[in-house]
């Protein structure tokens, strides 16, 4: 599940900082940043999630926090907590789809599958059974903000997103898109944002992206594999690739959230990009986040920029 807040709203995260909208020179228009993690206070949602109680009691505990706060979820559903991995049937999406909407009618941003592109079997990462997830989203809610697909800067992203946009007649392709560009911002590559942007029509919002100081290495990971690009470190290195992170949004006017992944670190966990450690203290790459909160501050308040061009 992704924290952000709308354009212009600022929602207090902690007592330190915000979730802004940030204003980069290159911007057409203010960049909504955002918080994306799934640990116990904020996660994506299984696809299954309403069958259980135990799944249920969390997310309502989320969404009732949210509400509070004033934050606006942007919900990523994803495989399942209990069974093994598998894309479901689609009729059976749609009814999970349906129970999630009927008990949860306040959120109004979904995206249909998180990083299909990344599946190891290629049953799991069908862009025919994805598109039709999206359609099922779309029909269930035809006013919600609903992402094409939440896709992964890995080399399979040239030939995953060409696929799955042959599944739609050009007039009716998806219009919001999401983008995991983790290996261009802990690289020196960006091959991966452009190639998003050559390829995919309407906004682009970096759900998941950030400095990684610590990951398990991938499996079957071979030399054609851009993950192996990835350069992972201290603070130093941390700063540098949270830095990058707002640089590429700044590359074009359609790239408009970004939603950094993730707060708070845990101490043995096999995936660290968090801000936060796990002593509680903030690191480095928190106080990058923390000045775009500051400019946010100043952006919300200046008049709209004219339309910039978006560059090649």
């Amino acid at each position: 599940m992704l924290l952000g807040v709308r354009r212009c709203v600022i929602a207090i995260l902690s007592a330190a900082v915000a979730a802004l909208a940030v204003a980069a020179p290159a911007q057409a228009q203010a960049l909504t940043i955002g918080i994306a993690d799934q640990r116990a206070g904020t996660f994506h949602v299984a696809w299954d999630a309403m069958r259980y109680d135990w799944q249920r009691r969390e997310i309502d505990t989320w969404m009732s926090a949210a509400k509070t706060a004033g934050i606006v979820p942007l919900v990523t559903f994803g495989r399942s907590r209990t069974r093994k991995f598998s894309l479901p049937p689609v009729d059976v999406y749609r009814k999970e789809m349906l129970r999630f909407r009927h008990r949860y009618p306040d959120v109004r941003e979904y995206s249909p599958w998180n990083e299909p592109n990344l599946a190891v079997r290629r049953s799991n990462y069908d862009p025919q059974r994805i598109a039709s997830y999206y359609r099922v989203l779309r029909r269930m809610c035809p006013t919600c903000d609903v992402l094409g697909a939440d896709v992964v800067d890995t080399t399979s992203i040239d030939r995953w997103m060409r696929a799955y946009l042959r599944e739609f007649p050009r007039d009716q392709r998806p219009r919001l898109w999401g983008l995991h560009n983790y290996v261009d911002v802990n690289s020196r590559s960006d091959w991966g944002t452009r190639m998003m942007r050559r390829l995919a029509p309407g906004e682009i919002w970096f759900t998941e992206t950030g400095a990684i100081i610590r990951r398990r290495k991938p499996s079957a990971l071979d030399d054609n594999d851009r993950r192996s690009l990835i350069r992972i470190g201290g603070g130093a290195r941390a700063v540098q690739a949270t830095r990058r992170v707002f640089r590429l949004a700044a590359t074009s006017p359609r790239i408009t959230r970004v939603y950094i992944y993730h707060w708070k670190a845990t101490r043995n966990g096999s995936w660290d990009s968090a801000l936060v450690a796990p002593d509680g203290t903030t690191r480095p790459s928190f106080d990058v986040f923390a000045a775009q909160a500051r400019r946010a501050l100043a952006a919300a308040a200046e008049p709209d920029p004219a339309p910039a061009p978006d560059p090649a």
